[in-house]
Order: C-alpha cells, then sequence, then structure tokens
C-alpha cells in the first residue's frame, strides 16, 4: 500500500486562513465522475448527501458512485470541528459496499481533511482517504472544491489520486442547519 498521509498533512496545513463563516454538513450533491480504480477504468454518476446532527459536532454521510465496471455505496458518519471561522478539522468512518461484474463485497472507510472556507464563493477540502474492499487497501489524496453560484446552489468539484483515482463534477444543494 502506499503511503500518501505526509502529502495529505502537509496539504491540510498548508491551507491555514485568515476569517469568515463555518463549513456547512446539511447538503445533497451529485454530477459526473470518471473514475479509475481496482485496474479498470470508467465514466458515471456520483450522488452523495450530509446531514448535520446539530446536537454533537457529528455528520451522517452516504453517496453512491457508479460507473459501467462498479458501483460502490458508503455510509457512515464523520466527527467535525472549527479550527476558527474559516477553517474545519473533520474525520469519519464508513461502511463500503461494491458491486462489480464478477464481485460483491463489503469493508470499511476512513477519511479526515480540512474544510477551508477560502473566500466567500469559494470552498477547498483537502483529505485523505483509506478504503479496505475487494480484499485491497486502497489509499488516496483528495482535493474537492466548492464554488457558489446562489445562496444555496454551489458548482462541486474533486481531483482524487492514489490507488483510487477520480475527477468529478457536480453541483451542491446546501440545505443549511434544520432545528
Amino acid at each position: 500500500m502506499k503511503n500518501y498521509a505526509p502529502f495529505a498533512v502537509i496539504a491540510a496545513f498548508s491551507l491555514i486562513p485568515a476569517a469568515a463563516i463555518a463549513a456547512d454538513y446539511n447538503y445533497l450533491e451529485g454530477g459526473f465522475i470518471d473514475r479509475h480504480d481496482y485496474g479498470r477504468s470508467g465514466a458515471g454518476g456520483r450522488v452523495a448527501g450530509s446531514f448535520d446532527l446539530n446536537t454533537v459536532p457529528v455528520a451522517v454521510i452516504a453517496e453512491f458512485a457508479g460507473t459501467h465496471h462498479l458501483n460502490q455505496f458508503d455510509a457512515g458518519a464523520v466527527l467535525h470541528t472549527p479550527v476558527n471561522r474559516t477553517l474545519d478539522l473533520f474525520g469519519g468512518a464508513t461502511l463500503e459496499h461494491g458491486d462489480r461484474s464478477d464481485d460483491s463485497d463489503t469493508g470499511v472507510g476512513l477519511r479526515a481533511g480540512l474544510r477551508w472556507r477560502a473566500s466567500g464563493a469559494l470552498e477547498l477540502a483537502p483529505e485523505f482517504r483509506y478504503v479496505h474492499l475487494f480484499g485491497e487497501d486502497q489509499a488516496s489524496v483528495r482535493l474537492g472544491a466548492l464554488v457558489a453560484l446562489a445562496p444555496s446552489l454551489q458548482l462541486q468539484g474533486a481531483v482524487q489520486v492514489g490507488d483510487d483515482q477520480r475527477y468529478e463534477l457536480g453541483l451542491r444543494y446546501a440545505f443549511g442547519r434544520l432545528r
């Protein structure tokens, strides 16, 4: 297994910013994905969501990504905490399930990263991801970006490198804090 942890830490701590608004963990997003993993490449779709529990700094998360060779679903939770008004740290775990043409498996995933509000319209999210599925350990570094189009609508994109390589482009609808 390749060790991407030092790169994730360097990327995360090189982004310490000035002041703005903390991250929102209530959203639905989806769009296009181009993915290379488990020795195969393919394009497809992706849908993800997060729901903040509000009473504790925990968000329930879920994601489905499907290509012609792999359908992968994960569900879990992330613990998040603000460092300052523009920077959040998060870490979490997921239960992973994958179906490919010749096999099906259930495994686990871990993730940790930052969400940084770089400006009023731009948010960056460097992240480290680890997944154990199909008897393989996959470690990847990811950089997500959000660009505000309207108060609750954002253009969402991500580049992920490592064992699970992907490019994503879509939209995110942030529905804010529910009380």
